[in-house]
């Protein structure tokens, strides 16, 4: 999961869904799609609606990830991306990108009209605003970016929000919605007809051949194609982990008094601030931000506290029903990966890098990676191209993130920050014991009991730190995750930390 019981997303919690079975023998597919989020899902409905024997293999419960953990948003107004994509690529590549998620969103809504989807669909306008008045000049030159673009943007100086701006982007007909509703009905017209969804079945390896062979601990699956839809992709012959930079960020579920905002809202201040209505008639607001590269926040839960202190001094909060948080992925020229997972490939896809926009860039993904296996071709795939050389626009992103995991993989080593010896630990804290490669990651529960595990990461071994908020084992330099007795929860790696 994308989070852990302790902060369970709204979205997860009120739409629990039907229990589905797990792999438990062999099987003969089309397609193996591993992961029931927005771009597994995507495909898997695409591929079969193309006649293709489709088998699902996911390792906790349909959105019970990343798609279930984010704010939700449909839109094409991500930040400032526009900007910034035409600085880099030039104005070609954010038209093009833009296009790609329009596109996107009129998917979504033809499906959700199509099949009577009940995932509380709305249509909304998105605002990228600005608090500051220094802030005018970037939020003019984002306008004017994004209509270079082909995007009918406008500029505003007032919202319906409870506090002033300087300016804001808005972009009309965009959308929010209820993510796992709308993934569990997806779920549901991908079974049949030779096409299954499993849950609870991790994949723990891959052999690429002719056909392919996905492997999980009870069974395994045949099929001519495999679709790796794991947010970051757990087979990675491409070597993606330098190249994609994981953050994680918080959100606030605030049920308050008065009128609800109508709009979707983003700010380019620091730190950044989204709010959107939870649905029409909810009395409740989602309040995100806070994001951080993964690992390097010590004090987690105080993302939470400072995001409810935003939203108590700006709205009349009655209370907080619930916080989560998610990881999202960017890589270093801001264009998301999708297509084969390494140069030389023709059977084995990916999709990873969606910058905190994963709603219409993973539905893009789905259908690009349907459509390459079922005709071989698609009109975005060279703009995604998982392996497009950008020297240009990777190059400083990804000097600077690859001198920050070069300073975690020496120094925590040398002087982790959480060192403590574990007989000092009260109940919910945890430490780290040791020196080297032979650091121990210890933490106590509520009843007392210590969890011991190795604190070496089994990506490429790196000293995890400990995630009060979330209650896990993060990796600080390429954003893997475990629970506190060391079962996988983030790729990049694949295998458990072992108990100690």
């Amino acid at each position: 999961m994308a989070g852990s019981e302790h902060n369970v997303s709204y979205w997860v919690e009120s739409a629990p869904g039907p229990r589905r079975a797990a792999l438990e023998t062999d099987l003969e597919a089309d397609v193996a799609v591993v992961g029931a989020g927005i771009v597994g899902l995507t495909a898997a409905l695409l591929l079969k609606q193309a006649g293709k024997r489709v088998a699902v293999l996911e390792m906790a419960e349909v959105a019970g990830g990343v798609s279930g953990y984010t704010t939700a948003k449909i839109t094409s107004g991500h930040g400032s991306i526009y900007s910034a994509l035409e600085s880099k690529h030039g104005a070609e590549v954010a038209a093009r990108y833009a296009q790609a998620n329009q596109e996107a969103l009129a998917s979504i809504a033809a499906l959700v009209e199509q099949h009577q989807i009940d995932c509380d669909f709305e249509r909304r306008a998105n605002f990228v605003y600005a608090t500051e008045d220094s802030g005018k000049a970037k939020i003019t030159e984002e306008i004017e970016a994004a209509r270079r673009a082909g995007l009918p943007v406008e500029m505003v100086l007032e919202t319906d929000l409870p506090f002033e701006i300087a300016a804001a982007v808005k972009l009309e007909d965009q959308a929010q919605f209820h993510p796992r509703k709308y993934l569990l009905h997806l779920a549901e017209l991908v079974e049949g007809d030779g096409s299954h969804v499993f849950e609870r079945s991790r994949v723990i390896d891959l052999t690429e051949d002719s056909p392919c062979e996905v492997r999980t601990d009870a069974g395994a699956v045949t099929a001519n194609d495999v679709i790796i839809a794991t947010h970051y992709p757990f087979w990675d012959r491409a070597l993606y982990f330098p190249r994609v930079h994981q953050k994680r960020s918080y959100i606030v579920a605030a049920k308050i008094r008065g009128p609800l905002p109508q709009g979707m809202y983003i700010s380019i201040d620091e730190p950044v601030r989204s709010v959107r209505p939870l649905s029409a008639g909810s009395g409740t607001i989602l309040v995100g931000g806070n994001g951080h590269a993964v690992g390097d926040a010590r004090d987690t839960d105080e993302n939470y506290a400072t995001l409810e202190q935003w939203a108590r001094e700006r709205f009349d909060v009655e209370s907080i029903t619930h916080r989560w948080s998610s990881q999202d992925g960017t890589t270093v020229d801001l264009l998301p990966y999708v297509g084969t997972a390494r140069r030389g490939s023709e059977h084995v896809f990916v999709a990873t890098g969606f910058g905190k926009w994963g709603m219409t860039n993973g539905a893009m993904a789905g259908e690009l990676i349907a459509a390459l296996i079922a005709t071989g071709q698609h009109r975005h795939a060279s703009l995604f191209d998982p392996h497009r050389i950008t020297l240009t626009a990777s190059a400083p992103s990804f000097v600077k993130e690859n001198v920050r995991v070069a300073q975690h993989m020496v120094g925590d080593r040398i002087a982790h920050p959480l060192k403590a010896p574990f007989e000092e630990l009260g109940p919910g804290e945890a430490a780290v014991q040791g020196a080297g490669l032979n650091q121990v990651a210890g933490y106590r529960d509520e009843a007392g009991v210590l969890h011991a595990v190795s604190a070496v990461c089994t990506h490429l071994g790196c000293i995890v730190g400990w995630n009060p908020a979330e209650r896990s084992w993060d990796c600080p330099c390429h954003g893997s995750r475990f629970d506190f007795d060391g079962k996988v929860l983030h790729g990049p790696a694949t295998k458990d930390l072992p108990p100690k």
